[in-house]
């Protein structure tokens, strides 16, 4: 049995190539490898979208979190029982904490998306800024202003 990691074309071909000279029928299993989530998205998720859902909703910070996980990380399974023979089924809620950067970034947008839709709160995008007055045309107007002045720049004698 073969186990590796691809991280980059020539790596993918060199798999297309083994694949290509292995003896049929086989099998093969494929995994998205994602790190854990990142700090960055865990003060976004906590100290933006959770901090402004509670403010608006006037509910601590902890049960916003612990409701929008019931709604959001629900997971249920069927598990194997060597003993009995059957498969058990499973429900229940999973901690944030295991989802990995992609699971998380989803959570994230499914909860933001649901402060919007249904609470109307607005949440901003990581890294993202409001402008309140945008007024090109005055921008436009004043910089050109300001070189029919006479405040061009000039060179001055030393």
């Amino acid at each position: 049995m073969h186990f590796g990691v691809i991280r980059n074309k020539k790596q993918a071909l060199d798999l297309t190539e083994m694949i290509n000279k292995m003896r049929l029928p086989f099998k093969f299993a494929l995994q998205d490898i994602y790190p854990y989530r990142s700090l960055d998205a865990n003060s976004y998720y906590w100290g933006v979208i959770m901090k402004i859902i509670s403010d608006e909703t006037g509910q601590p910070i902890e049960e916003c979190h612990e409701g929008y996980k019931i709604k959001y990380n629900f997971r249920w399974d069927f598990v194997y029982d060597p003993l009995s023979g059957t498969y058990e089924f499973t429900a229940g809620v999973d901690s944030t904490a295991t989802l990995d950067n992609k699971e998380f970034w989803d959570y994230i947008f499914r909860v933001r998306c649901d402060a919007e839709i249904e609470l109307r709160i607005i949440i901003p995008y990581p890294n993202e800024c409001f402008v309140n007055d945008l007024d090109f045309a005055r921008d436009r107007d004043e910089s050109r202003n300001k070189y029919r002045n006479g405040n061009k720049r000039t060179r001055t004698n030393i």
